[in-house]
């Protein structure tokens, strides 16, 4: 008895263990299934006054073996019939209470209550046993071990009431709760493994999309540019694009909130957008482009139930060397070449980001317009820049606007290459390789044939 305690013990503690980690539905059921086991172990202990009583506290191994029972049928993909399983075991103990009162033998009084509470895992093994080739082993083992445990509750009432079977009785019991505690924790591992194995195809998949939507070499006229994108995580939130055209020419970028799966999911949806508007909406301005996204980036996210908003800026040329600028977003840096100065354009022209607020009109949305004169550097960076936390912890200090500064008044005049990986060496330096958000920049100089 002690042995068939501590067994259960354990596997309730581990069982508790593991769920508490990670809140999964199959971990749900098997501590369930060992949470009743005990309190079923009790109940027996206690209920022994007569026949009746005996039969009520067996009735307690029901929702155990409902519990095991559904746990077999979520992972061989059948269903369990649970009204009908209650309304069996209602009924069986009202024909075993009157069966009782007419004065009927301990077997008699016990074997409707012992079929009913047997009955979940037979249901669902010969469910499962029409398409046994499609099981795996550790669900084959688990549909055994269920079987044995459903017949074991069947010898309950030739058993139970005989003290010379009592040693065997729980030598079987131990056996099965050792069988069930190899078997059942094998399949949530099992299944648990597979579905890991399929959220990391999907993040794959659409890491790849997400690497292969960004422009590989961004090119315009009069331009040179170059990029930087590293998620915090396989897929960001991050976004940058650029298009060029017939006198189109734009600059796109914005940082959805959060990072992971869902960020980046919203990034392509955004993506797909705003590309969608620049080719039917030919001459639109910035401050149009970032209306009309964001009316459809907040019907879709309403639909997905994600509670998301984006941060964009939206920069296009309009004339060789003026640009109309739109955007909630982090401040631009432009350093001049002609007396090496860091000028801050201010990105302030609509509140909240897109996608948050669907009620805002085209006159929420406004512009401005800025200049780069020849060998002029514009650098446009996500908060993953500035907010970058010292060796990935923000109480120790952010890396900020200063570092970024220093480094375009140093290399303004050198490549664009040198300036992007001087920043880079910076910002590992500062974090450590810890990075906790997304980071995305985009650098920019004016050409001679601009001017």
């Amino acid at each position: 008895m002690a042995l068939y305690g501590g067994l259960l013990v354990i596997n309730v503690a581990l069982t508790a263990v593991f769920w508490a980690r990670s809140r999964s539905v199959l971990y749900r059921l098997l501590l369930i299934g060992w949470g009743t086991t005990v309190a079923s172990f009790v109940a027996q202990g206690l209920l022994t006054v007569n026949a009746l009583v005996m039969t009520i506290g067996f009735a307690s191994v029901f929702p155990v073996n409902l519990a095991f029972a559904a746990l077999l049928a979520h992972a061989a993909q059948v269903r369990v019939p649970y009204r009908r399983l209650v309304w069996l075991v209602i009924g069986a103990m009202v024909v075993a209470s009157v069966s009782f009162q007419l004065g009927a033998s301990f077997f008699w009084v016990g074997l409707p209550v012992a079929l009913a509470v047997a009955a979940p895992s037979l249901v669902v093994v010969g469910l499962a046993a029409a398409r046994w080739g499609a099981l795996s082993t550790s669900v084959r083992a688990l549909a055994a071990s269920c079987f044995l445990f459903s017949l074991h509750n069947l010898d309950w009432p030739l058993l139970r009431n005989r003290p010379e079977f009592a040693a065997l009785g729980f030598t079987l019991a131990v056996l099965i709760v050792f069988a069930l505690s190899i078997t059942a924790p094998a399949v949530v591992l099992e299944e648990l493994t597979e579905r890991q194995a399929r959220v990391a195809t999907e993040v794959d998949a659409a890491r790849r999309i997400q690497n292969m939507i960004l422009p590989r070499e961004p090119a315009l006229s009069g331009l040179e540019i170059v990029t930087h994108m590293r998620p915090a995580e396989q897929v960001g939130g991050d976004y940058f694009d650029v298009y060029g055209g017939e006198g189109d020419d734009w600059v796109l970028l914005g940082d959805v909130t959060g990072h992971g799966l869902g960020a980046g999911l919203v990034m392509l949806m955004t993506q797909s957008t705003i590309a969608s508007i620049l080719r039917a909406r030919p001459g639109i301005t910035p401050s149009e482009l970032n209306f009309i996204a964001n009316r459809v980036l907040c019907s879709n996210l309403q639909r997905l139930g994600e509670k998301r908003h984006m941060t964009v800026v939206s920069i296009r040329r309009v004339a060789p060397t003026e640009f109309a600028i739109s955007g909630c977003h982090d401040d631009l840096f432009v350093w001049r070449s002609s007396d090496g100065s860091i000028e801050r354009v201010a990105v302030e022209h609509f509140p909240m980001g897109i996608g948050f607020l669907g009620e805002l009109t085209l006159e929420d949305f406004r512009e401005s317009t800025f200049r780069m004169e020849a060998g002029d550097v514009l650098f446009v960076g996500t908060d993953g820049v500035t907010e970058a936390a010292r060796h990935g912890d923000p109480t120790k200090g952010l890396f900020g606007d200063e570092p970024l500064r220093e480094i375009l008044a140093t290399h303004g005049a050198r490549p664009l290459a040198e300036i992007r990986d001087a920043l880079l060496v910076r910002l590992d330096r500062f974090t450590g390789g810890t990075y906790l958000d997304d980071v995305a920049f985009i650098i920019i100089r004016m050409g001679e044939a601009s001017t």
